[in-house]
């Protein structure tokens, strides 16, 4: 579930209340599994209680430190490439969220969750398919806020061209039934034959394309991104209808398929979403200030967040990595939970963005 579900469910059910504890954990591979470091946990655990005992005394911790543990017992790593774990723990329940950023090893006892790493964690981290095409087979990938994992497809995905077109080894089929007795045959024959792989290449990548189309893009609404060979890119965009396929990148296709090889071919492809978000929040910026939707001031911004009237909250990034707990940070911090429960979303920029200012928020248009 996302961030932005669990804070609502955190605020409409009455059942789930503070304190809460927020611990924020680096990750640290071992092949293509991740762990925790016990050295670390144990040392966040015992800030915990010791900030939990300060300010709700020690009746309830025992409650809350089983959990803890039994949270560390049962959260599966199924995205190799995270940086950071988050886990936040209620009265009644435990969240958990991979972060493909590394946020310093921390911990924060409080009325109300702790969001702000959570939400440098994403940071601009951007949500796209990958579609890994060649002549003979398909897959998909799903970048989730920047984490790469394989996605499952539906028993009818054309994921391979001898089944899809049925046909069999068609390169060793053509060479059989082309070959001729003299020059001239075989050199028509090499004619024949590959202008039947153009033509079987041609049908299986349309059948590709449009089940992408159909089973992915028009459901998730996506970008795309091809990873293949330059050759077959240049074949598959120019015959592809899918106006969710990015046609300015294509990554190349790794000698070996892990963790570390999709991090290292998606990072250029990644670092160019990213630069556009931050672009477009700037230009969003820009534009409230022109429709005069643009708020300043704490008092101001969060009177707006608690009913509900802010399309997005921007906040000076060094107020979302400071460990130092301030009054100003507690208060983002709330602005930022209001935000996201009433379905806006939450943005940090460079504090030069937003005048110098700690927080600023965009009211929604009428």
């Amino acid at each position: 579930m996302s961030l932005k579900h669990d804070l609502k469910n955190i605020v409409i059910n009455e059942e789930v209340s503070g304190p809460f504890i927020s611990l924020f954990l680096p990750l640290y591979p071992s092949k293509d599994n991740f762990k925790f470091d016990d050295t670390e946990f144990n040392s966040l655990l015992s800030k915990a209680k010791k900030q939990f005992v300060t300010k709700y005394g020690e009746k309830n911790w025992s409650k809350y430190e089983k959990k803890i543990k039994a949270t560390q017992n049962d959260i599966v790593f199924d995205y190799a490439q995270s940086k950071s774990l988050a886990i936040i723990i209620s009265n009644e329940t435990a969240y958990h969220y991979y972060l493909p950023r590394k946020v310093d090893l921390q911990v924060r006892v409080a009325d109300k969750p702790y969001v702000l790493p959570i939400i440098r964690g994403y940071e601009y981290m951007p949500s796209y398919n990958i579609a890994k095409v060649t002549r003979s087979s398909f897959e998909m990938f799903t970048v989730k806020n920047g984490l790469v994992s394989p996605m499952s497809l539906n028993n009818d995905a054309p994921i391979s061209a001898e089944k899809a077109l049925n046909i069999d080894t068609p390169d060793q089929k053509i060479r059989m039934e082309q070959r001729g007795g003299g020059s001239y045959d075989q050199f028509r024959g090499t004619d024949v034959k590959a202008e039947a792989e153009q033509t079987d290449m041609d049908q299986y990548f349309r059948m590709v394309d449009e089940y992408i189309t159909k089973h992915i893009s028009l459901k998730d609404h996506l970008k795309v991104v091809l990873m293949a060979t330059e050759d077959d890119a240049g074949e598959f965009k120019k015959l592809s209808h899918n106006h969710f396929l990015d046609k300015e990148d294509t990554l190349t296709i790794p000698a070996v398929i892990n963790h570390e090889t999709l991090e290292k071919a998606t990072a250029k492809i990644t670092e160019r979403f990213i630069d556009e978000s931050r672009e477009k929040i700037e230009d969003a910026i820009d534009l409230a200030h022109s429709k005069k939707r643009y708020l300043e001031g704490m008092k101001d911004v969060q009177a707006a967040a608690e009913e509900g009237r802010l399309d997005t909250t921007v906040i000076a990034h060094e107020l979302a990595v400071n460990e130092t707990e301030t009054d100003e940070q507690v208060q983002a911090n709330e602005i930022a939970i209001d935000t996201l429960v009433y379905g806006g979303q939450v943005d940090l920029v460079d504090p030069t963005v937003i005048n110098n200012q700690s927080i600023v928020g965009i009211l929604r248009g009428i």
